[in-house]
């Protein structure tokens, strides 16, 4: 089967949704980041380092209730 070339408007269009998702994606990362207890003179975590971060206290809360 031969997929059709995305028009000049499509192209544009989904680049607006992708540049509109990943703006929402970060938004929900910094929240996350101020959320999760860190040292404040740490550099900026990574997504993965955030994520990690907030598994481990989330154990630790769990483990202390």
């Amino acid at each position: 089967k031969k997929r059709r070339c995305p028009s000049l408007a499509q192209r544009r269009a989904a680049n607006i949704r992708e540049r509109k998702r990943m703006l929402n994606l970060n938004e929900a990362f910094d929240v996350l980041r101020r959320r999760v207890p860190t040292f404040k003179y740490e550099r900026r975590l990574s997504r993965i380092e955030t994520l990690r971060l907030a598994m481990g206290y989330i154990s630790f809360m769990t483990q202390i209730l």
